[in-house]
């Protein structure tokens, strides 16, 4: 176990302990989440333990074993009943594991945020035609970040390792075959790597070659919802569980929220976490002409996910605490400074490219910045304007959605971001739709629940429990608003089309 594995699990018991219950594993960046379903898929339990990326030299990795031991002890922090009937798996995309022929791994885990590989991107774009490759992956840019670019990395970096690899492995894949000895991965979380044909839901062979990854190094794809095997006897004896549990595919973490939320039309899911993202379920892929937005394979069969994204979300508003905070403040009292300025901020708006800009427009050197500023503008107004910038960008990407063809009336709302009514109602009245609030609370701990009882038989496939539906707060947009906000979104993207050509310069940033 590494130093870098925080090890007290933090435990919240919902309902009391039920028999045939569904184990989820929801394995994040930087925690991961182990929750218990009864088969009605209510929440009985939650367990989470955080854990912290090692980072040095440019990367970002991690121990496999610490992800397995943060299992273990959320395992042994909820205390299980008697009999499971499923376990399902969620996870993160694009973090790559090469394992051994024992399945054992041969070095740490390279996370999603490491992007290093970027000569090896640049290396793949040169063979790969770029347009070609969107419309096969559905991946806007080849980029360092993608396991297919961390793959020949590996292989020019780090040959001895390459050349014991055995499989290539992603996150849900290794934690599957810890669990079950085998060997799978499916195409929700596939799509993540830049080697998944999107439309077939196989491997795309042109980009292997490009990258000169053998095909025999990946794993066999199934679909999403479908037994892998049984809980091991050695699994069993280390995470403290019944051997011979069933366990099924799940889905990467975005498309599981998505599944358990997105269960009406016309309606999109917005998670306003660290970053900010917005999705919609489409029968088809549309691709933006722009590469504005990214598509995934869904987890259900003919279905693909259309996204939006933002690279900066609630990371803003830590880092506003961090640097401008006083001394004892929180999120709870940034929504209590920004209450006390007027919608629109007097003209101050901020711009929260703090990680570079996919929307409007894709540019790696944009940067964050407050504009609008006088002598009379006040820190609640620098607060709110931090705010208001989540609510422009959903707008934003609400139009986008609906250029491609994505008419969504409604938003359902989860993350950090909907936990706070202020910042909540805001988001409504600026994008003038209505913000679902839902009762569910693990969205994608509740995907792969719900993919787990579809597999298990537990539902019938294709349909949602009720659990799923309920609605904990329905936000409508408030029109007396309109007015300050339509002038705002204006001003947001202006400024944006005004600073292009300073992001753009070269040497400015």
């Amino acid at each position: 176990m590494s130093d870098y594995f925080m090890m007290q699990a933090q435990r919240t018991i919902y309902l009391p302990g039920t028999e045939g219950a569904i184990l989820t594993f929801d394995v994040g960046t930087s925690a991961l989440k182990t929750a218990l379903f009864t088969p009605e898929l209510e929440l009985v339990a939650l367990a989470s333990v955080s854990y912290q990326a090692r980072t040095q030299d440019g990367g970002v990795e991690m121990e496999p074993g610490d992800y397995l031991g943060a299992m273990k002890e959320c395992v042994v922090s909820l205390g299980m009943p008697r009999k499971l009937q499923a376990i399902g798996i969620t996870t993160q995309g694009e973090t790559l594991i090469p394992v051994g022929k024992a399945g054992e791994a041969l070095r740490r885990a390279i996370v999603w945020l490491d992007a290093r590989a970027e000569q090896e991107a640049a290396q793949i774009s040169r063979e790969l035609d770029a347009d070609t490759f969107y419309q096969t992956t559905g991946l806007p840019e080849i980029n360092g970040a993608l396991p297919l670019s961390k793959a020949l990395w590996l292989k020019q970096r780090e040959p001895d390792v390459f050349e014991r690899t055995h499989q290539l492995l992603q996150l849900e894949d290794y934690i599957r075959l810890f669990l079950t000895g085998e060997s799978t991965t499916h195409a929700s979380l596939a799509c993540s790597t830049g080697w998944l044909d999107i439309h077939t839901g196989d491997y795309w062979q042109t980009a292997l070659d490009a990258a000169g990854i053998p095909r025999s190094l990946l794993p066999e794809i199934l679909p999403s919802g479908a037994a892998v095997g049984k809980l091991t006897a050695q699994a069993a004896r280390y995470l403290g569980l019944r051997a011979g549990t069933p366990v099924f595919t799940g889905a990467m973490d975005q498309t599981a929220a998505v599944l358990a939320l997105a269960t009406q039309e016309n309606i999109a899911v917005e998670t306003l976490g660290t970053a900010h993202v917005v999705a919609a379920v489409t029968d088809s892929p549309i691709f933006d002409p722009t590469k504005r937005v990214t598509i995934y394979r869904h987890a259900l069969d003919g279905k693909y996910v259309c996204l939006p994204i933002g690279n900066t979300g609630g990371m803003a508003l830590t880092w506003f605490l961090r640097e401008f905070g006083m001394s004892g403040e929180n999120y709870a009292s940034l929504d209590r400074l920004a209450e006390m300025a007027a919608p629109g901020c007097n003209g101050v708006t901020f711009l929260p490219y703090l990680c570079g800009c996919v929307n409007p427009e894709p540019i790696h050197n944009a940067r964050a910045g407050f504009f609008g500023a006088g002598l009379s503008s006040t820190r609640a107004e620098f607060a709110r304007a931090l705010l208001e910038s989540a609510g422009y960008e959903l707008k934003l990407f609400l139009e986008l959605l609906r250029e491609q063809g994505c008419s969504a009336e409604r938003v359902c709302a989860i993350g950090g971001g909907a936990k706070s009514a202020l910042w909540t109602q805001m988001r409504a009245d600026i994008s003038g739709r209505e913000l679902i609030v839902p009762a569910v609370t693990e969205a994608a701990s509740a995907g792969a629940a719900l993919l787990a009882a579809w597999g298990a038989g537990v539902v019938p496939r294709g349909t949602y429990p009720a659990a799923l539906i309920r609605e904990r707060a329905v936000l409508q947009p408030n029109t007396d608003t309109a007015k300050a906000y339509a002038r705002g979104y204006r001003r947001f993207y202006a400024l944006f089309e005004a600073l292009k050509s300073v992001y753009e310069k070269e040497g400015c940033f």
